[in-house]
């Protein structure tokens, strides 16, 4: 049976909002600054302003804006973000561009959940809720030479992991850090040989699970997320020190 369509009101509030919202993460709208009202938005995209309206409703559900009467509708600082909020995330990972201090503050959030995460999977596992994380890393063993084929197995087995938990809010964080964890893998594994040296790491933490050794597979997580934390944190820096001696060169080429 077919998944249902999405209605087209909902499609074209949802491209509205994507657009404005990545730009508004991007920095393009400072906070407390106007963003494109009703009519204008109605306008640029040739919507309704049922569609319009619905599309704003959606970035203000995601802390994103904050609309006013008399002030119109303007951007919300950073802190009034919902950090967790899939949409969001995605934005701020866009074409795989990040901040540092956005990076270094997600690696963080893992470091603290995930050994925790492992540790009550390894407590409270069921035969049914063990599969997917062993399924997940037999998919890894095999595209352990290929940057690309490993992304989506290495997110399920994180996330099967956060739902073995059996803790409705561990599982919540699963499914709101999908993205960022498809990003992480994309970004540690920039250097050669990757990401086949983050496989025993896995193994380990999956046969930690599957003995029912809460210790080990929480020193297990959190030896592996230190070694993604390292090689993320590495080419990210070099990435920003290529975008300074681009600019560097650029600004020298025009005097």
């Amino acid at each position: 049976m077919s998944t249902p369509r999405i209605p087209n009101r909902l499609d074209g509030a949802q491209r509205i909002a994507e657009e404005i919202g990545a730009a508004i993460v991007a920095g393009r709208y400072a906070p407390d600054t106007l963003v494109p009202g009703e009519i204008e938005l109605g306008r640029r995209y040739g919507a309704s302003r049922t569609v319009v309206r619905e599309a704003l409703k959606l970035l203000s559900a995601k802390g994103l804006i904050a609309s006013r009467k008399r002030s119109g509708t303007r951007a919300r600082p950073r802190e009034a973000w919902n950090m967790l909020d899939a949409d969001v995330l995605a934005w701020r990972l866009r074409d795989g561009r990040a901040e540092p201090k956005f990076v270094s503050d997600l690696l963080h959030v893992r470091a603290v959940v995930e050994p925790a995460a492992a540790a009550m999977a390894a407590r409270g596992h069921t035969r049914k809720s063990l599969k997917p994380i062993e399924e997940a890393f037999a998919e890894m063993e095999r595209a352990a030479h290929d940057r690309v084929a490993f992304v989506d197995p290495d997110r399920r087995f994180h996330k099967a992991i956060l739902v073995a938990t059996g803790n409705d809010f561990m599982v919540a964080f699963a499914a709101l850090t999908e993205t960022a964890l498809g990003a992480f893998v994309r970004i540690a594994s920039r250097h050669p040989g990757a990401p086949a040296p983050s496989v025993p790491l896995h193994r380990a933490v999956l046969e930690a699970i599957r003995r029912g050794d809460a210790e080990g597979a929480h020193a297990a997580m959190t030896a592996l997320l230190d070694r993604t934390a390292r090689n993320v944190e590495r080419n990210v820096k070099g990435k920003a020190r290529a975008r300074a001696r681009t600019v560097r060169v650029c600004k020298t080429n025009r005097r």
